[in-house]
């Protein structure tokens, strides 16, 4: 079963928030290219997925039999996922300034093409093991996306189904900040805090993200 109307509205509209808004991939796929140029930072997109895709296929196959046949284990990890999605709304606004200073590091280094350029599997290697160890994707695969899977229903196709469109936005939206941070590094940089204002704004979307989740699994909770 694929599923229902209400459950793909919120599955969207959760998706286009998180990848909207600047996470650790996003932030090393801007400084690839800004440190190592374009094609660094495609490349880097490619392989992030990649490490993305481990988490979704382990708890595809992992816990799919499993919480398939307990709903109320689902009602948990959506709970537990929802806090820990607003921790992180929370520490994204906590070291926006920081974040932006890495950034802006890496930006005065100098031109893209008068660097010594790491080769293609370095590149490759590390932007997997980014996407892998990246606690905002682990997050959303283990804990948020189930909270738009029919409880009860065939748990594995439809996580799959919802997480293979996840990663096809995702691919495109850090594609898209890439040859964004490429074209617009000159403005992004001109003025202390603009980024800062973007990251610090995108943790105000995470927590708000946050307590709608939590208070939607109350309420089915309690429904029950």
């Amino acid at each position: 079963m694929f599923p229902n109307a209400a459950h793909l509205v919120g599955f969207f509209a959760t998706a286009l928030t998180l990848i909207a808004i600047p996470g650790p991939s996003v932030m090393f796929i801007i400084g690839r290219t800004l440190s190592d140029g374009r094609r660094a930072g495609l490349i880097t997109v490619l392989f992030n997925s990649l490490g993305h895709t481990t988490w979704m296929l382990a708890v595809a196959f992992g816990l799919g039999a499993f919480l398939s046949s307990v709903p109320a284990a689902l009602h948990l990890i959506q709970i537990i996922g929802a806090g820990y999605l607003g921790y992180l709304g929370i520490q994204s606004i906590r070291k926006r300034k920081g974040d932006e200073q890495t950034l802006a590091s890496q930006n005065a280094g100098g031109h893209p093409a008068a660097a010594v350029k790491p080769s293609t599997r370095k590149i490759a290697r590390e932007a997997f093991f980014v996407g892998l160890s990246n606690p905002k994707v682990a997050v959303f695969f283990f804990a948020v996306l189930p909270q738009f899977v029919e409880p009860g229903a065939n748990f594995t196709l439809q996580f799959l189904t919802l997480g293979i469109i996840f990663e096809i936005m995702g691919n495109l939206g850090d594609a898209t900040y890439s040859l964004g941070a490429s074209v617009a590094r000159q403005w992004i940089f001109a003025r202390t805090g603009r980024l800062a204002a973007i990251i610090g704004t995108g943790g105000l979307l995470i927590t708000a993200l946050a307590v709608f989740l939590l208070a939607t699994s109350l309420v089915e909770v309690f429904a029950r």
